[in-house]
């Protein structure tokens, strides 16, 4: 049985040192966003029209994918240690902002690790350790998150609606 820092540390060497780009692959085309000029329109349209829940083989071999896809490479590798995990999707109504997460039970815990690409979060790349997966959803919600467990919605080669439902 591998220990919270072990698993940590695989998940860290794939998606840190893989390095990784936020984007998304369609048909063999990479759309990643051009922040230059600030907000990309044009990216985000795209990613909200053509984008694909993508198979986690191809984020691995082209090093590009959203929160959507990071979240599929790190349980691909948590299933290979035959660790639990979860599919979360986080809503912040008033900011309009949607997010995908991953938690795995690893030591009788509940453990968050953020791996997407060019996450700006303060605690990017550190495990939330938490007693229970209770206690993951109440940090979630007393942060003004909706929190829904999308685990069985997540289908590859599909485009992702129970994220996409929650936009504005």
């Amino acid at each position: 049985m591998m220990t919270i820092v072990q698993l940590c540390d695989a998940l860290r060497a794939e998606l840190i040192k893989g390095g990784y780009e936020y984007g998304f692959v369609v048909d063999g085309q990479i759309y990643k966003p051009n922040m230059a000029r600030g907000f990309d329109a044009v990216f985000y349209h795209l990613a909200n029209t053509i984008s694909r829940v993508q198979d986690p083989e191809v984020t691995k071999q082209k090093k590009v994918g959203t929160c959507i896809d990071a979240v599929l490479v790190m349980r691909q590798i948590l299933d290979a240690y035959n660790v639990p995990s979860k599919i979360w999707l986080t809503h912040h109504e008033q900011k309009n902002k949607v997010h995908t997460v991953l938690t795995f039970l690893a030591e009788s815990k509940t453990v968050y690790l953020e791996l997407t690409p060019q996450s700006s979060k303060p605690w990017y790349g550190k495990e939330l350790v938490y007693d229970d997966e209770d206690a993951f959803l109440q940090a979630q919600e007393k942060d003004g998150y909706e929190i829904f467990d999308v685990t069985d919605q997540v289908i590859i080669g599909e485009r992702p609606y129970f994220l996409l439902d929650k936009l504005k």
